[in-house]
């Protein structure tokens, strides 16, 4: 059974929109988070003279519409985030540090080593790095320090309004919140219920037409995301090339069959109950 945390946020400049500082109770790290417009009065925070690992975020300049984001590391995190202002895309940072100074090079360079992993696994953001983090070879005992920082860090980066580490579904929720959609042109559909909205599954296949009574808006969401690749035809057939999250049931549906679609009554679990038939029991 998951185990509650206690999470503390500051607002450093009194305001919502403006810098926080983020703790977990009894953690040695600690976060902040620094709009880009602010990072100059941020100069003279001691803490982040210190060694951590960094994140950007903004959106891509390829497509607005797509997260984006690097990740870095550097013995003086302030000083990193000075040189990184000749990238555009980026308008807040999130800094990790430990409060008892116990992060060095070695192993802030581990920690952007297998958080590039989790990003990259996580599919969620265009990732703007232009190589691939190496990973140096710490102790083993270091490894397993490494590893519980990394588990504090991705609730509280989560907590802060990123889920750049978080996978679409996790293996839980596809064994108990898996539904089906099989209906005509071909629509045959798998996907999981998650608290941000519904992941169509990775193979799914869709209708391979739509009726005249579609939205207009469903219409041009499916053909978007045929553009993008998210939806590609082999042989004849309209398949997912990955998971994908929709806000809501419906919406789902709707492209999966193409039409408009009641989603809480055409979404089936493998009893055949629909997810309007679960959600009120």
């Amino acid at each position: 059974m998951a185990i509650g945390k206690l999470i503390s946020i500051f607002l450093v400049d009194g305001i919502p929109d403006g810098r926080l500082a983020g703790e977990i109770s009894n953690w040695t790290g600690k976060a902040f988070k620094i709009p880009r417009k602010l990072l100059k009065v941020s100069a003279k925070r001691e803490e982040l003279a210190k060694a951590g690992v960094y994140f950007l975020f903004g959106k891509s300049e390829e497509n607005p519409d797509e997260d984006a984001v690097y990740i870095g590391e550097a013995e003086e995190a302030y000083k990193r985030l000075t040189q990184h202002q000749n990238l555009e895309f980026w308008n807040e940072a999130v800094v990790f540090i430990s409060k008892d100074e116990n992060l060095n090079k070695a192993h802030v360079k581990y920690l952007e080593s297998k958080l590039y992993e989790m990003i990259k696994a996580s599919k969620r953001y265009t990732v703007l790095n232009a190589s691939t983090p190496t990973c140096p070879i710490i102790s083993e005992s270091e490894q397993a320090v490494m590893t519980e920082f990394m588990s504090n860090l991705r609730v509280l980066i989560n907590t802060l309004g990123y889920k750049v580490l978080e996978p679409l579904t996790d293996p839980a929720e596809r064994q108990k919140d898996t539904y089906f959609i099989k209906a005509a042109r071909g629509a045959n559909g798998k996907a999981v219920i998650t608290n941000e909205g519904v992941v169509v599954i990775k193979g799914s296949e869709i209708a391979t037409s739509t009726v005249p009574s579609m939205a207009p808006a469903f219409v041009k969401q499916r053909q978007k995301l045929i553009d993008e690749g998210v939806i590609e035809k082999t042989d004849g057939k309209l398949f997912f090339t990955r998971d994908y999250l929709f806000p809501s049931p419906s919406t789902a549906a709707a492209i999966v069959m193409g039409r408009n679609a009641n989603g809480r009554a055409e979404w089936k679990d493998k009893k055949g109950k629909t997810l309007k038939e679960n959600e009120e029991k």
